[in-house]
């Protein structure tokens, strides 16, 4: 049986939200609406931003050591969950985040040119 959901929903959220009952779906929307909120404050991007780097999201897991693997996988699974809160929220708003950070790095690093080029 062929899958209903639109190919571009790529976290599934639309089938997740048939299988909820009216409440759920209340309380689920509550949830999202909340981290809409959130996500209009360029602080609240940036706390989510820091939240799921350290998470781990944005890399590997694996250690040799398999106790740390599960435990990284654990910690990337709730920064995981928080990246389907933020875009079920606004689908936009990751890209517009990493845009954010990047911008600030390089914000950074060219202070840092500016101040390494100045003679004391």
């Amino acid at each position: 049986m062929k899958d209903e959901t639109d190919i571009t929903d790529v976290f599934n959220i639309e089938a997740q939200n048939k299988k909820l009952s009216d409440e759920q779906k209340r309380a689920r929307q509550q949830q999202i609406d909340d981290v809409k909120e959130i996500l209009k404050l360029s602080a609240g991007r940036r706390y989510f931003w820091r939240l799921l780097g350290e998470c781990g999201i944005f890399h590997s897991s694996f250690s040799p050591n398999s106790n740390q693997t599960a435990f990284n996988e654990g910690r990337r699974e709730v920064g995981l969950g928080m990246l389907i809160d933020i875009n079920a929220a606004d689908f936009t708003v990751f890209a517009k985040m990493q845009n954010e950070y990047l911008s600030a790095l390089n914000s950074k690093k060219q202070a840092k040119e500016a101040k390494d080029a100045r003679p004391d």
